[in-house]
């Protein structure tokens, strides 16, 4: 079962790899809701300007320690409904860019990924090699949903992103659950 295991986190792996290469620059797809900042100079230098620390910032914001106060809460849904809103992820003295180095880190993550999923496959009860093909793809959709569907709901994610992004993972693991399946078998079988 071991050797099944880790047999199906390479296999599956190297093909989430290779099919998710494909989806994201042969099919552009993943670009799919992101758009370049317009006059992005000028936004920048505001940023650099009010923002010192690398986050996560969300606008309109709101103190925390006021978000009981019923006049605060108003006057936030009132600059939210006004808008606009966002979400900017920061840095600000940036960083070096290296497409080889996130590459093995996108790698080392499907690794790790692939082997939770390896795992579960060995220890579920699903006898058919398509009905364990669909487990994978169905684990893939499960994680996009807990994480894409309330990204889309609570901080306004583009809906053509979110359903792009459920998609991707629903085609790129149901492919993948094919390498799975097929070493990865039931205990019982």
């Amino acid at each position: 079962m071991v050797k099944q295991i880790l047999l199906g986190t390479i296999l599956g792996a190297v093909t989430i790899f290779v099919v998710s290469s494909i989806w994201h620059m042969v099919l552009p797809l993943s670009e799919t809701g992101f758009y370049s900042i317009p006059h992005e100079e000028v936004l920048t230098t505001a940023m650099r300007l009010g923002i010192s620390d690398t986050g996560i910032y969300i606008f309109p914001g709101m103190d925390p320690a006021k978000r009981s106060d019923p006049v605060e809460a108003q006057k936030y849904a009132e600059k939210f409904r006004r808008g606009p809103t966002g979400l900017i992820i920061f840095r600000p003295g940036g960083k070096d860019f290296s497409f080889p180095r996130l590459l093995v880190n996108q790698f080392g993550f499907q690794v790790l990924a692939a082997f939770v999923v390896s795992l579960l496959l060995a220890m579920a009860t699903v006898p058919g090699y398509l009905q364990r093909v669909l487990f994978v793809a169905l684990v893939a959709v499960f994680g996009s949903l807990v994480i894409d569907l309330p990204y889309w709901n609570w901080y306004g994610f583009p809906g053509s992103y979110t359903f792009e992004h459920l998609c991707e993972m629903f085609v790129t693991w149901g492919l993948a659950g094919f390498a799975f399946a097929a070493v990865v078998k039931p205990s019982s079988a």
